[in-house]
């Protein structure tokens, strides 16, 4: 049998979920500094060239941004659900 969730559920998984991805952008912005001190090396151009350095890059940012979308996800259907139990006037 599943649970019906109640709105406060899907709140409370929002705000974590916001939550853990700002920790993970944070810890994404010292990654990518690493990772640029460690191999651009005032190469800018030279490096935006090569796809794969890209790619690298961009990777500590992904957990970031998928939490971020299931905190989006979370809070639709926590407002959707406080629309429909909201008494009509």
């Amino acid at each position: 049998m599943s649970k019906q969730k109640t709105p406060q559920e899907y709140l409370i998984k929002s705000k974590l979920y916001r939550f853990m991805s700002l920790l993970f952008v944070t810890l994404g912005i010292f990654i990518f500094c690493a990772l640029y001190i460690q191999n651009v090396e005032g190469r800018l151009v030279e490096a935006l060239k090569d796809p794969m350095t890209v790619f690298i890059f961009l990777l500590p940012f992904v957990p970031a941004a998928v939490l971020t979308i299931l905190a989006d996800s979370a809070e639709k259907k926590f407002k959707d659900m406080t629309k429909k139990d909201k008494p009509k006037k």
